[in-house]
């Protein structure tokens, strides 16, 4: 009897938790592409630059999370304004998800540098097969069926401070606070997209004339999950080469290179090495 009351406990108390899963990507490469985690950053440079990149996380397990982002940012150097766009594709098992924003900057002079202030707004949408689950009892009424589909408006604001020596920045991404529920599961939360909060900073050392030394970190707070740390120490040779080396808090050790191949053409790779305790069971992140 006594063990019989302990399990019903157990059972009853696992199932009042609640939980909090990843909805943002994971990038690795923001240290070259700082678009994908700062909208202010948007125009910054004279340049005007599009960006195709696949990441694939948890290699060797299936259903996989896979996730495919193009970007596009221009100045518009005569009003101080940075104009991009963003769209993302997300899939993590039997969920698609699919992004698509707009980005605004406004850039100032400040001291001896550039202040940058921008907003991000555009649309989620949200789709969930359940009819692709593996279900050990098939008529379970706590899962769902069929299929279903959301969509959330997502809005971002950030600000950035750069000149030749240093940058800092920060971000407060998802402020609109958007839940939808399961029809027929009033007590079952069907998506909520979840505040983000970004800390990003580095410093640039020149080492020589052709060769600079930059250390730089991100820190990350989600609600609902403890806060993350990035620290990472990038190389630069001739404008042409970098490779780095980032420390993840607690999950991973990356490392990166980005090879200039001609003046407008770029390529980056990035590997992490996992140092959870999925780690047995997967080769690492590529990105």
């Amino acid at each position: 009897m006594y063990r019989q009351l302990t399990i019903a406990v157990i059972i009853l108390s696992i199932s009042m938790i609640r939980c909090f899963g990843q909805q943002d990507i994971t990038f690795s490469q923001y240290t070259f592409d700082k678009l994908l985690i700062n909208p202010a950053y948007a125009g910054s440079s004279k340049w005007v630059v599009g960006s195709v990149k696949n990441r694939t996380q948890f290699s060797d397990i299936e259903g996989l999370p896979l996730s495919n982002i193009f970007s596009f940012q221009a100045p518009i150097q005569t009003r101080n304004v940075g104009l991009a766009t963003k769209v993302i594709h997300d899939r993590i098992a039997v969920t698609n998800r699919f992004i698509a924003t707009g980005i605004f900057s406004y850039h100032i002079g400040f001291g001896k540098g550039k202040l940058s202030f921008g907003l991000e707004g555009g649309v989620i949408n949200s789709n969930y097969n359940y009819d692709d689950l593996e279900r050990t009892i098939y008529e379970d009424p706590s899962l769902p069926s069929g299929k279903e589909s959301v969509f959330l408006p997502d809005f971002s604001a950030a600000i950035y401070y750069q000149n030749e020596h240093f940058y800092v920045g920060g971000t407060a991404g998802h402020l609109v606070d958007s839940k939808r529920s399961i029809p027929d599961y009033d007590r079952n939360q069907f998506y909520s997209q979840a505040k983000n909060y970004y800390l990003m900073g580095g410093y640039y050392f020149e080492i020589s004339r052709e060769s600079i030394l930059e250390p730089n970190f991100l820190v990350k707070y989600v609600h609902g999950a403890p806060i993350q740390a990035d620290v990472n120490i990038l190389f630069t040779l001739i404008d042409k080469f970098s490779a780095g080396l980032s420390y993840r808090t607690g999950h991973a050790v990356i490392a990166m290179a980005k090879v200039d191949i001609t003046k407008n053409l770029k390529i980056q790779y990035s590997f992490d090495y996992s140092l959870s305790a999925l780690s047995s069971y997967f080769s690492g992140n590529h990105e």
